[in-house]
């Protein structure tokens, strides 16, 4: 097994990252501290590649021990470069130990290393290299596993793949071929390193202006992340981004706590901060119910809705054909995405009721192609729902800090972090749950927790046809019927009352005067229903409130930002004009 990493960021010497760091390239060549599939050193060779002045790579490689080059050392202290591609190589019993051999391989901007071994070689792949055209086969760089696999990626690269696929299409390929072959590779024009971890090791460190990734840490810097097995990571100076690679045959998935905390992982989320116990939801439940229920007439918020089960119906019904918010207001954050991490220059994104945060990714993935983001912090009531997408999250972005805050927030708003450029999302159209004093009060307090300077991307469902409104909170399928009903059985396990849900129908109102949607849940008969030592009366027909989601108009959306201290700096809809995303900046 070799021994291999890249580096970009500000211009640094060869001989700070092959000389000078405790573990670096020349003490992995004799003591590698993570060596695996045989061998204990990597004497078989060693190449350096580097950018300079913004050309092609220069690469140095010599077909010997790293620490027998005695003109190396004085080359490295002077040669300064701001994307580095270097190697140590442990060769393959049978395959040959000549310079040819000794990555990074080149062709243009390109370098290349393989950290592995393809297993059955070379019989395992002779398929795979039957589809390169003769001239790449008769002059590969060596006869050699890795050889091959750059002139298979290389093959991709010409045929006008982007780099991660080609990268990622090779191991999908050269796994199923070659089950049990440890394929770990770097890829690297100076400007993005993409990196596979399939089958060894692969450790990143990552500071505001820099990224350095290496078979194994270099030192002992806390800052060092183990990237999991069964990995693509993609890295720039400023950001880093991570999928799970499809290798055939191996179980690549993260499980469990072990990618959580344990110093050297990559996965970073954090221990949750939890400002809403259990005991609180209980009591405000307690009393929502309560006042609710003695109401004229009687109400209930939403919130209660969403227990495990009412979560799993509300992300069906997003994909229901009759409800629009959900696709109207993806589109615009695909369209505009870029634009938003452009205009903000955000360095923490947070996210108000996250969920699963999935149209979130789509701000995720702009900044990591764009942005300097460091942190995310997404903040919900469910403590199960915020752990798992924290872990997704972390798992999915590389490098990024994942901070969950276990809250509501209309109240819990003064435990968002401070400091840095924050960009605050709150999508859905959720704000439109909120009666109008709720929302003043909301957008107020929302102010008040950022800085002048903060921003703010707010999702709101525009007034249209109530045609195309109605059917949205009352599909054809019935699942937005049950999803209604759902929060009796909330009231009945937590508080033991005796609600027949089934003895309620769903009803979805239109209300012009307000320009709100309601959703009631209407008595069929007279009942009486026990709950909190309370008799509660239904009459045949009564109707109980479970939710108001109020439409906007876009210059009376921008009217409540402004009372409230914010000034909108851009405004989109999708292509149909039903649902609009105001990007505001605090004042």
């Amino acid at each position: 097994m070799c021994r291999h990493l890249a580096y970009l960021g500000p211009p640094v010497s060869l001989r700070s990252l092959l000389y000078d760091p405790p573990y670096g390239l020349l003490r992995q060549s004799w003591a590698p501290r993570d060596m695996r599939g045989g061998g204990t050193i990597n004497a078989d060779g060693f190449g350096i590649g580097w950018y300079p002045g913004g050309g092609d790579p220069v690469r140095y490689r010599r077909a010997r021990p790293l620490w027998s080059d005695t003109t190396l050392p004085e080359l490295a202290a002077v040669t300064v470069a701001g994307a580095v591609l270097a190697a140590v190589r442990s060769a393959t019993v049978g395959m040959p130990v000549q310079e040819t051999a000794a990555a990074p391989f080149a062709e243009g901007r390109w370098l290349f290393s393989h950290n592995g071994v393809v297993r059955g070689w070379p019989d395992t792949v002779v398929p795979l290299a039957a589809g390169l055209p003769v001239r790449d086969l008769l002059t590969l760089d060596a006869p050699t596993d890795a050889a091959l696999l750059w002139a298979l990626v290389r093959h991709r690269l010409r045929a006008g793949e982007d780099p991660a696929a080609a990268v990622a299409g090779t191991v999908a390929a050269v796994a199923a071929a070659a089950p049990g072959s440890r394929l770990n590779l770097l890829l690297t024009d100076g400007v993005t390193v993409v990196a596979s971890v399939a089958g060894h090791a692969l450790s990143v460190r990552r500071t505001p202006e820099s990224v350095l990734l290496a078979s194994e840490p270099l030192d002992d810097d806390p800052g060092w992340r183990a990237v999991p097995d069964g990995r693509l990571v993609v890295a720039t100076a400023t950001g880093l981004h991570g999928r799970d690679l499809a290798v055939a045959g191996r179980d690549v998935s993260p499980r469990g706590p072990e990618f959580g905390q344990r110093k050297g992982q990559l996965m970073s989320a954090e221990p949750l901060e939890i400002y809403l116990e259990e005991q609180d939801l209980g009591r405000d439940l307690r009393e929502d119910v309560r006042f609710g229920l003695t109401a004229r007439p009687k109400w209930l918020p939403p919130k209660w809705f969403y227990d495990a089960r009412g979560s799993e119906l509300f992300e069906e019904i997003t994909r229901l054909p009759e409800y629009y918010p959900t696709r109207a207001e993806r589109a615009v954050l695909a369209e505009h995405a870029d634009e938003i991490v452009e205009l903000t220059g955000a360095k923490t994104l947070i996210e108000l009721g996250s969920g699963s945060s999935d149209k979130t990714r789509l701000l995720l993935d702009a900044f990591t192609r764009h942005g300097e983001l460091g942190t995310f912090v997404p903040l919900d009531v469910s403590v199960s729902a915020l752990r798992q997408s924290t872990r997704q999250i972390a798992a999915e972005y590389p490098g990024l800090r994942v901070r969950g805050i276990v809250g509501d927030f209309t109240r819990q708003l003064d435990r968002l972090p401070t400091g840095g450029r924050r960009l605050v999302v709150f999508l859905g159209g959720t704000i439109g749950n909120l009666l109008p004093v709720e929302r003043a009060e909301f957008l107020t307090a929302m102010r008040a927790a950022l800085e002048a300077g903060d921003w703010l991307l707010i999702g709101t469902d525009l007034v249209k046809d109530p045609k195309v409104i109605v059917p949205a909170y009352d599909d054809a399928a019935g699942v937005t019927a049950e999803f209604n009903r759902n929060v009796l059985r909330v009231i009945n396990r937590e508080l033991g009352a005796d609600f027949d849900p089934e003895a309620f129908t769903h009803v979805a109102v239109w209300e012009p005067a307000h320009e709100w949607i309601e959703m009631r849940l209407r008595a069929e008969h007279p009942m009486r229903v026990h709950v909190l030592g309370l008799d509660v009366e239904f009459a045949a027909g009564e109707e109980l409130r479970t939710e108001i989601s109020a439409k906007f108009r876009p210059e009376g959306a921008a009217a409540e930002l402004a009372d409230a201290g914010f000034e909108r700096q851009a405004y989109w809809t999708d292509p149909d004009g039903l649902f609009g995303v105001t990007l505001a900046r605090a004042d």
